[in-house]
């Protein structure tokens, strides 16, 4: 970008890099701004949603008690979903995860639609931190999508088809997920841990035929943090836990993990051509102060510029990104905002029948900024000492789309040289190859035994979205643990 002058003195003049802070703050008491964080604005802008006065969904489905009682066969009647669709055979409910804080966790399990009682299970967590999994149910991987007049449309590359899939509204707060005390928001990845191993422990409760199944942990985006967070939690927890959970592996799809080593934005807006040379020094000096106050564990100072360069959420004026590309979607650079049919689903959710089938009945569906809020101070930590343990005991696939800005390759890249690990040497000397689909290029894989990691072509941040084929061939080659060469 070119550096405009203002005013006639050389003593006076004002750079458009020191300009674009002005602009921005006029822009917002203009037009507001959203309020939400840097992984939410994929989640439909719906605020809490509760059902209008007088509309009958039922009651919620609190399983806990059954389940302490020892009516399973009960708590499995009572959970099974119908909602009059081929695909729909499921279960949900709540999991009571705290008691003293009346903390609850809602669940939608998918048993695979073939081969269920010896498939995989895969609890699939989304990101945000705030954004429900039904998001990735619904506009994903799920067995249907909703269409714009409220229907089930069925889906070719369902996960489902072949996996056992466990979707969680996590953490607590997030969607239908809630807490009856402030107390019962996590405000750190170990809590986050503690809340899903307790519903996880309800869950082979509730399904003891598939304690035995391989279990993986999967999410994308901040799930970064949240899959290694419930693996990690499971391999401290399963040698001494009467109830042993079979975990293999796990699998993190453009997932934050390590803000220190992934915020050098400048280089790789410069890369595709969105900022010039100015603009990717400015990034360059932004960066550097975002690295120094999380070393400094300045952690709210940390995310605050952040947030400024890449989101605009805490200051409330476009963020410096926005301003200087145009773009608003940094999910995929190539798309000019979000696809209206990621909007569908909250509000066929919203439906009284599809509440009481569900068994949630007239609870709120948060939106998840009280989620947001408590998890503050945790978005610039690292989980990186867990993910470099994990490596050394469990599969793990690391993914990213070829389009993604926000968790882009090359940040990934830049976590993975700087992990510590039995196969690291052996990885970073690794030939990168081709993956191929049907013949087509799906993306480029670098594997050694254990480790997997994907770049997958063509896709942006919601690979299974922009991609659904090609991630259906991924997550199936990974939790059958088959080469992708």
């Amino acid at each position: 970008m070119p550096i405009y002058h203002f005013t006639s003195s050389e003593e006076d003049s004002v750079t458009m890099k020191e300009i674009v802070p002005i602009l921005a703050l006029v822009m917002v008491l203009v037009l507001g701004t959203e309020g939400r964080g840097p992984f939410q604005k994929m989640f439909p802008t719906h605020g809490n949603l509760n059902l209008p006065s007088g509309a009958d969904a039922g009651d919620p489905l609190f399983l806990t008690p059954l389940l302490e009682a020892g009516k399973i066969q009960e708590a499995r009647a009572l959970s099974h979903v119908q909602l009059g669709h081929r695909h729909s055979h499921s279960f949900s409910g709540f999991f009571t995860v705290n008691k003293t804080f009346s903390s609850n966790l809602f669940f939608w399990f998918f048993p695979a639609r073939t081969g269920a009682d010896n498939a995989p299970v895969v609890i699939w967590l989304q990101g945000g931190p705030g954004g429900s999994s039904l998001f990735g149910l619904f506009t994903e991987h799920g067995p249907f999508s909703v269409d714009s007049k409220l229907r089930l449309v069925p889906r070719q590359y369902a996960w489902t088809k072949t996996l056992n899939v466990l979707y969680v509204d996590n953490p607590v707060g997030t969607g239908f997920s809630f807490t009856k005390d402030n107390r019962g928001y996590a405000r750190n990845q170990t809590a986050v841990g503690a809340d899903l191993y307790q519903a996880l422990l309800q869950f082979f409760t509730l399904f003891p035929e598939l304690q035995h199944n391989a279990f993986y942990v999967t999410g994308e985006s901040y799930a970064g943090k949240y899959v290694p967070a419930l693996a990690y939690t499971i391999h401290k927890n399963n040698p001494a836990a009467n109830l042993k959970i079979n975990l293999q592996g796990l699998a993190i799809g453009d997932g934050l993990c390590d803000p220190v080593t992934m915020t050098d934005y400048g280089d790789l807006l410069y890369q595709v051509g969105l900022i010039d040379s100015l603009d990717k020094e400015y990034f360059k000096n932004q960066s550097d102060q975002i690295v120094s106050l999380i070393n400094k564990q300045q952690w709210l100072q940390a995310f605050t510029l952040f947030d400024d360069l890449l989101n605009g959420d805490k200051s409330g004026h476009p963020s410096y990104f926005t301003n200087v590309t145009g773009l608003t979607n940094y999910y995929n650079f190539l798309a000019n905002g979000e696809p209206e049919d990621m909007n569908y689903w909250s509000k066929y959710i919203n439906q009284a029948t599809v509440r009481r089938a569900i068994h949630v009945g007239n609870l709120t569906f948060n939106d998840g900024s009280v989620v947001e809020t408590n998890l503050e101070e945790d978005i610039m930590k690292s989980v990186k000492p867990w993910i470099e343990e994990l490596l050394d005991n469990y599969l793990v696939l690391i993914y990213n789309g070829q389009l993604d800005i926000i968790i882009g390759y090359t940040l990934t890249e830049n976590f993975l040289d700087t992990l510590d690990w039995k196969m690291a040497g052996q990885f970073q000397q690794s030939p990168r190859y081709v993956w191929k689909v049907d013949g087509q290029v799906a993306g480029y894989v670098r594997e050694v035994p254990g480790f997997v990691q994907i770049l997958v072509r063509n896709a942006g941040h919601m690979i299974p979205y922009d991609q659904p084929q090609w991630a259906f061939d991924m997550i199936n080659r990974f939790t059958a643990q088959k080469s992708f060469a």
